[in-house]
């Protein structure tokens, strides 16, 4: 379905609580079941279970970003996927942007909105995907194939001054779309609190244009210093991977991940295949990679920004990741977990576990929780999912291998293709 209008940018009050629970609706309703307005009137007719809803998700899940919510929150409909992680890599402790938000999960909700400028793309590309779901492939790889055009929604609670801050980063930027949500939030932030803050810059920012950018090719590597205590580590890592798996790392609040200037990654048009793609289903996304590049190669020669809404979210880029401290060890437990997305396991999560594993004094603190503390929630987390983490598979949960001997169990092989 094309939809043509503006990203829907609105400013709500309640308590903090109910602010989660739209939250939470946002990341797992359905589209076509309602507008963020209707999700958060269905908080507001059942208040108590929008608070029980959250307490038990904080406390059976963990999901504890739910308590960093404030009465207050920004919500964006009908923002395109690369404004939205456009918007997160932002909120950044490195960018000292500190804030809470949630974004529809495109690994259980079926998209079906595209920005109006990938129109022929977006309906070719929406029922190759609506194949490859009916060929079994599960959805957080079906959404390889999806261009950064398509529309998700999301929700943000921060405090004025890091709003504020990021209205400045985003009118800077070069997408039109990116610059409306900007200065809308500005407006909001002047008209709610009434303060005119002084612009503060942002350390790092994401380039769209490859002038003045270093040309060096990008090795996956990585850079490690400890000292003994766990909040001397420093990391800085050198990865490549897809915007999918980039999109869920930029999430992770403690990380900075600065990835090459979006015209080189169009350029370089490689994409990352998941290994659940059938031969079928390859040969469609190759067809479909090709046209995407050559919307992106047509553009980007005009010089228009708008290329960015046509790289696929399985397109390939080269990253640098910075991190400092316990974030680090956090990235290790969640990013290399048996029911973590394989390619941010395999890129991210085991890289980094293996190289805190040299450290002895780290090697409890370190992994999945069933090398940790001999226990899984495998079954639990993925129950309507039928997807069975390995080493549950294996050891039903009871680990008791070695810590190297389970990273090389949930390691899964991928490729890529150039167009």
């Amino acid at each position: 379905m094309k939809n043509e209008e503006m990203v829907k940018i609105n400013f709500l009050e309640d308590e903090s609580i109910i602010l989660a629970a739209l939250g939470v609706k946002i990341s797992q309703t359905p589209f076509e079941k309602g507008s963020i307005k209707e999700l958060y009137q269905e908080c507001l007719a059942n208040r108590e279970e929008a608070k029980r809803l959250v307490n038990e998700i904080m406390r059976k899940h963990r999901h504890l970003i739910l308590a960093d919510f404030l009465p207050y929150a920004i919500t964006l409909e009908n923002i395109s996927r690369l404004a939205a992680i456009y918007f997160w890599r932002n909120v950044n402790a490195n960018n000292l942007v500190f804030g809470a938000g949630i974004e529809a999960s495109l690994r259980v909700i079926k998209p079906n909105r595209y920005n109006q400028i990938v129109s022929d793309l977006g309906k070719t590309v929406f029922k190759i995907y609506q194949k490859a779901i009916n060929l079994g492939v599960q959805e957080q790889d079906a959404r390889y194939l999806l261009p950064e055009g398509t529309l998700t929604r999301l929700i943000f609670s921060a405090p004025p001054r890091y709003l504020i801050k990021m209205a400045h980063s985003l009118k800077n930027a070069p997408l039109s779309e990116l610059k409306q949500i900007g200065e809308k939030i500005g407006i909001l932030i002047k008209e709610k609190f009434g303060l005119e803050i002084p612009k503060e810059s942002l350390p790092s920012q994401w380039k769209f244009w490859s002038e003045n950018c270093s040309k060096e090719k990008i090795e996956e590597k990585i850079y490690f210093d400890y000292n003994g205590k766990t909040h001397s580590i420093s990391l800085n890592m050198r990865a490549k991977g897809s915007l999918a798996m980039y999109a869920q790392l930029v999430r992770q609040r403690q990380i900075l991940c600065d990835i090459e200037p979006l015209e080189k990654i169009a350029k370089k048009g490689s994409f990352v295949v998941p290994s659940s793609f059938p031969e079928e289903l390859r040969k469609d996304y190759k067809k479909i990679a090709k046209e995407a590049k050559r919307l992106q190669t047509k553009l980007i020669e005009k010089r228009d920004p708008n290329f960015v809404y046509f790289l696929l979210m399985g397109q390939e880029a080269g990253a640098m990741i910075y991190g400092k401290g316990f974030p680090i060890i956090e990235t290790s437990r969640a990013r290399s977990e048996g029911v973590a997305q394989w390619e941010i396991r395999n890129k991210v999560g085991i890289p980094i576990t293996e190289e805190l594993a040299k450290y002895q004094e780290l090697r409890k603190e370190i992994g999945p929780r069933c090398w940790r503390e001999k226990r899984c929630i495998e079954p639990e987390t993925f129950k309507t999912k039928k997807a069975i983490c390995k080493a549950f598979e294996k050891a039903r949960g009871n680990w008791q291998g070695t810590l190297e001997e389970l990273l090389e169990t949930l390691r899964e092989p991928s490729e890529t293709f150039i167009v």
